[in-house]
């Protein structure tokens, strides 16, 4: 009975950092394999990679490789609706300063090299 209410008040006071955390991993891949991974421009390593990254704090992912054209794309963010679990607790306003309120969407990336031209 204890450990029932126990259960009940923490998931009735949690938050999307609680249970969720700030962080997330992304998976980044292409094809062909080996690109590198840039991250608001800063390189992060190569394909296939997957990075935990803070929410709601990067913006894009470009993929780079030797003889083949850039790719660029945005780091969609979207609500995560743990956080309304807090609205009780503190209105959700500690969600939203720690960037648990959003989560990375999708949470993978796959693209597709095209050749550069000559």
């Amino acid at each position: 009975m204890k450990i029932s209410l126990m259960l009940i008040t923490l998931f009735l006071s949690s938050c999307a950092g609680i249970i969720k955390g700030t962080s997330q991993s992304i998976t980044f891949t292409s094809e062909p394999s080996g690109a590198e991974v840039l991250i608001d421009g800063q390189s992060r390593g190569v394909t296939p990679l997957t990075l935990k990254l803070k929410k709601n704090h990067y913006d894009s992912v470009m993929f780079k490789l030797n003889g083949y054209t850039a790719v660029a794309k945005p780091l969609d963010k979207a609500y995560d609706g743990t956080a309304l679990l807090n609205i009780f607790w503190d209105s959700s306003t500690t969600d939203f300063i720690t960037g648990a309120a959003y989560e990375y969407e999708p949470n993978s990336y796959h693209v597709t090299m095209v050749k550069a031209a000559k």
